[in-house]
């Protein structure tokens, strides 16, 4: 590996970093008049993007495949410290939870420390979501929204040129579908349809009772299925049925494949109707849903803690990996933390904003077992069907499949235990769902997080969501290319 190549990447990096901070920046001081933060944050943002594009035509050149590994993997751990430095420099929020914050904007999580309380880190008072200025309340938004669409789609569809290292940077961000041949189009594509889902989303929310500017906000946030939000309550700030309706929708928006949408939009309903993950997607929704109800039904605590459309909405949200929520889960029985969880565990679509392991791996996995299963019970040169939808499960999907579902897990054993260990009268079933929060980059809480949680968890769970985001095979590879240096 020559570490000369990582440069041009990390200039990308350095102006996706930089859009947001410069834009929410310009809107603080535009829209509301806040000079502070406003001309701080905008030459902040200005500073990054002239560094990044310096860099960016000073070094371009073709990359391979591991060097593109490396270089995605290091853009996504460069990046959120870059984005961490307006809240250390303007709110003289402490570093670690400077970092957490940005970190989860950027790996659309959705996890918060800015819960009104003195940080462990040396006491200083975090404030409340209500409380920061209004450029930092877009600062969130924007980060998490240019985060969900990707820092590398972002550099394909507005940097880089058609060729080899774009493509191989694309598969390294954890893209394997395109939507055009061209693979520049594809991603100017995934764009046009990311803003036009933002704008329904947008109008959903309007129309539902929520005023313009939330409805941008919790648009922008529930499309990249990111989850942050101008209120400390989410949307149970609201808690309007409407509002709740227009929100499962916006969400799930985001965590449907962009193919899909794709085939929506081209009026190709054969191709949607013959969609194996979107149906799958459904019906993980639906028995999630009974699942949810049932366990309300007999479930005190459950029962008085929460109404039977916040039980289905912190499901949708969850499934959907975007983090609204609009009750409190602290009071909630271990059996519906425990079915979050699962939840967020899944994740959402492969091409979409979602994290998690992907409906897609699932359904490949059950299929390799199936196929092999089948050629036990018949003799030897039997066939066995290997079609699931528009895709053939051979050996190599299959390994390769099973292999990132595996690393997943055992990454995700591992943190649960580490949590377990750092907070050690942390229950079970709140410790699984924090860290499967994290790791699917979902940000529902059992009531963790938060700016007085010890360093130590903290660290815990800022590994968890960057993990989570490029996935645990990525990291080892980066960690191989470096050894080589």
């Amino acid at each position: 590996m020559r570490p000369g190549r990582l440069l041009w990447p990390l200039g990308a990096g350095l102006v996706a970093a930089g859009l947001p901070i410069l834009s929410s920046g310009a809107i603080a001081i535009i829209l509301y008049g806040e000079k502070w933060p406003g001309y701080p944050l905008s030459l902040l943002g200005l500073s990054y993007i002239l560094a990044g594009l310096l860099l960016y035509r000073r070094y371009y050149s073709r990359l391979h495949l591991w060097e593109a590994v490396a270089a995605t993997t290091l853009i996504w751990v460069v990046t959120p410290i870059l984005g961490a430095a307006p809240f250390y420099w303007l709110l003289r929020i402490p570093a670690l939870d400077s970092l957490f914050e940005s970190v989860s904007a950027w790996t659309t999580t959705g996890l918060t420390i800015f819960t009104g309380e003195p940080s462990s880190s040396g006491g200083v008072y975090v404030p409340r979501i209500e409380e920061l200025p209004e450029a930092f309340k877009w600062l969130r938004t924007l980060t998490q929204w240019e985060g969900g669409l990707g820092i590398v789609v972002f550099t394909i569809a507005v940097l880089a040129p058609p060729g080899i290292s774009v493509a191989v940077l694309y598969l390294a961000e954890g893209k394997f579908e395109r939507l055009e041949a061209s693979l520049k189009r594809s991603a100017i594509l995934m764009g046009e349809i990311y803003v036009l889902l933002t704008l329904a989303g947008v109008a959903l929310f309007s129309l539902a009772g929520m005023p313009l500017g939330d409805a941008v906000h919790h648009s922008m946030t529930g499309v990249a299925t990111a989850g942050f939000s101008t209120h400390s309550e989410s949307l149970g700030f609201y808690h309007t049925t409407p509002i709740l309706l227009a929100g499962m929708i916006v969400v799930m928006m985001g965590a449907v494949s962009f193919s899909d949408h794709y085939n929506l939009l081209r009026l190709r309903l054969s191709s949607l109707r013959d969609s194996v993950e979107l149906k799958a997607q459904i019906l993980i929704l639906a028995l999630a849903t009974l699942a949810g109800l049932a366990l309300w039904d007999r479930d005190p605590s459950l029962h008085h803690s929460m109404q039977p459309i916040d039980v289905v909405f912190n499901i949708v949200s969850t499934s959907a990996t975007a983090g609204f929520q609009s009750s409190s889960l602290a009071e909630s029985g271990p059996g519906y933390k425990l079915l979050l969880a699962t939840l967020a565990l899944i994740g959402g679509s492969a091409f979409s904003t979602a994290g998690g392991i992907k409906v897609l791996r699932i359904l490949v996995a059950m299929k390799s077992i199936m196929i092999e299963a089948s050629k036990t019970m018949h003799p030897p040169g039997y066939m066995p069907n290997k079609r699931l939808g528009k895709y053939i499960v051979g050996e190599d999907l299959a390994l390769r499949t099973l292999a990132a579902i595996a690393a997943i897990l055992a990454t995700y054993t591992i943190l649960v235990l580490a949590l377990l260990i750092a907070a050690p009268y942390t229950s079970l079933e709140d410790a699984m769902l924090e860290v499967a929060s994290a790791m699917g980059n979902v940000g529902v809480s059992s009531g963790i997080t938060s700016a007085a949680t010890s360093p130590l968890v903290k660290s815990i769970l800022i590994a968890a969501m960057s993990l989570g985001r490029l996935e645990v095979i990525a990291y080892l590879i980066t960690a191989k290319s470096l050894v080589r240096l």
